[in-house]
């Protein structure tokens, strides 16, 4: 039985974080559509994410309330409108406000999910567990572009969040009536200044700040890249920018057992500098083999932090502080990573090109590596 609450559980992170990483194949579309600038369509991200920051700050606190189920279910429920309003959304203000509603349900997860995990199955489990959790958004970072590269010539972009919003529907119910509730009324009620007082809090937002920008921040303006700058078309763009994350979905599955096995800290170091190093190259690529090799390695050990990165915060909370420890780095990180990034190196690319704004991510990721010694023994 845990394992087919672990396997929906997957699937539920599958479509949260699909209901975000779609923009991005959808961007060139959406930008020609609308006749906006490369700045201006990257925002919408900013959205997106400002609506994930704010749910993921105030998630922990929602499931001490009402448990992390019915939390769960609110995000579902909010994730539907959000998905199914976006097919009618014919202007940049209702995309724009469509994106931030989207945004405020994804983010409801993750400060639920993960606590909920990780009082389901024992702690010697956590890193197999987590890892194949996450690997839910690994696969959709690979498999969205591929379907939308298959899906955009036969049907209109926005009937593709018609869809998720249909399976939405579907899994909310699958969350009332298989995921168990948990004993959390019984923890001690959390402080937010005491999180907040914690040194390794603040290391942690650092590190995934840098990940996240490095990651999720590329990640956001690839298909525009390639698209604008390398001359592909956007059908090709997207295939290739699919098939570049194959490699993230095995790393992050794997990332867990290594993790169990060696260390959580020995495998953030190696992570880490794997991907601030291949971002660097990746922006410094002039010939396309050269380019497409940096974006699989880059994709590969850039998707494979987060569930270690998870991981991490698991070990280094108890449980009464874990669910909003967990969306506070989780709501800082993503914001500036996944909002702030796309919108600015789209004005970086208005101003000069891309690649500027790729090497700059590049030497940040690089240099956060210098912060894991700092999370001590775990």
């Amino acid at each position: 039985m845990k394992i087919l609450i672990l396997f929906l559980f997957w699937i539920c992170w599958f479509l949260n974080f699909s209901s975000r990483a779609v923009i991005s194949p959808l961007l060139p579309v959406i930008e020609d559509e609308l006749a906006i600038s490369h700045a201006l369509a990257g925002s919408l991200f900013f959205f997106t994410a400002s609506g994930f920051t704010l749910a993921n700050l105030f998630s922990g606190f929602l499931s001490y309330r009402i448990g992390y189920k019915k939390s769960i279910m609110l995000c579902f429920v909010v994730m539907t409108v959000g998905l199914f309003v976006m097919r009618y959304a014919a202007t940049y203000a209702g995309i724009a406000s469509v994106c931030l509603f989207i945004g405020v349900g994804g983010g409801i997860y993750l400060p639920n999910a993960i606590p909920l995990l990780t009082e389901i199955f024992s702690r010697e489990h956590w890193g197999k567990v987590i890892a194949f959790h996450d690997s839910g958004a690994s696969f959709s970072i690979l498999a969205v572009p591929l379907l939308a590269a298959l899906g955009l010539p036969i049907f209109h972009w926005r009937t593709l969040f018609l869809i998720m919003a249909g399976a939405s529907v579907i899994l909310l119910g699958a969350v009332i009536g298989f995921v168990p509730e948990t004993g959390h009324r019984t923890q001690e009620k959390i402080r937010f200044l005491d999180i907040m007082g914690r040194r390794e809090f603040w290391i942690m937002i650092l590190i995934w700040l840098a990940a996240t920008s490095s990651n999720m921040g590329i990640y956001g303006i690839i298909p525009l890249f390639l698209v604008k700058e390398k001359g592909m078309p956007l059908e090709t763009a997207n295939t290739i920018f699919g098939l570049s994350r194959i490699g993230g979905f095995f790393a992050a599955v794997l990332g867990g057992f290594v993790a169990d096995r060696f260390g959580v800290k020995k495998v953030l170091y190696v992570l880490i500098l794997v991907t601030g190093v291949s971002t660097i190259a990746m922006a410094a690529s002039r010939a396309f083999p050269f380019l497409l090799s940096m974006l699989v390695i880059q994709a590969t050990f850039g998707t494979a932090f987060f569930p270690i990165g998870f991981l991490a915060i698991s070990k280094l909370t108890p449980p009464n502080e874990r669910g909003a420890f967990t969306g506070a780095v989780v709501a800082i990180a993503v914001g500036v990573g996944s909002g702030l990034t796309p919108s600015l190196l789209g004005a970086v690319a208005d101003l000069w090109n891309f690649q500027v704004g790729i090497l700059g991510l590049g030497i940040l990721a690089t240099l956060s590596i210098l912060l894991v010694r700092e999370l001590g023994d775990i």
